[in-house]
């Protein structure tokens, strides 16, 4: 975690430092098994059809998921990418807190789409979050997040209830931006 005033030189150089570091937590991947012990799963129905898929599937890409007023993600000007490394950024009082994270896998099937990214070190927890969209048999698009974290020190876990509603405000965030992507209320990049 690194507090800085958040300009694009500086979270630049953030990147550069960060993106020969390891993963926090092994093995890499593990939203990816739906029945993992400890998994978080959220999942919700974004509409059907094929123009629902689509524009989610773009959103997704853009990243809409992490596009707030107090959320965002450095650089955002490509899709996600297998090993990438990106900064997760909280945005407040003029400061910006950000957290390293690697792209570890990125899905791109005709009937699903989506990216799993995991922890750097500096991040407040080990672990991975998934972010998936399936167009199902039935007609249905959801979009489903999967975490799988725990606290990276004995200092974060003390502040373990702030990290849950961290992490609970993000998921609002992103359940949010995908269902107003899906419905064409938002602009993808």
């Amino acid at each position: 975690m690194k507090l800085s005033r958040g300009t694009p030189a500086q979270l630049e150089r953030r990147v550069e430092r960060l993106e020969f570091e390891a993963l926090t937590y092994r093995p890499a991947g593990l939203t990816l098994r739906e029945h993992e012990r400890g998994l978080e799963q959220h999942r919700v129905v974004l509409g059907a059809g094929p123009a629902t898929f689509g524009r989610a599937k773009l959103a997704l890409r853009g990243w809409a998921t992490h596009q707030s007023r107090w959320l965002r993600v450095f650089p955002d000007h490509q899709p996600p990418a297998e090993g990438q490394t990106v900064l997760v950024l909280l945005r407040g009082l003029g400061l910006c807190l950000s957290f390293g994270c690697r792209v570890v896998k990125v899905i791109d099937e005709p009937r699903r789409s989506g990216f799993a990214y995991g922890s750097l070190p500096g991040h407040p927890e080990r672990g991975e979050e998934l972010f998936l969209i399936e167009w199902h048999a039935d007609d249905r698009v959801t979009f489903t997040l999967r975490a799988l974290s725990r606290p990276a020190t004995r200092l974060y876990r003390l502040g373990r209830p702030f990290g849950r509603l961290m992490r609970a405000l993000g998921t609002r965030q992103y359940l949010q931006a995908m269902r107003r992507a899906s419905a064409g209320t938002i602009q993808s990049r």
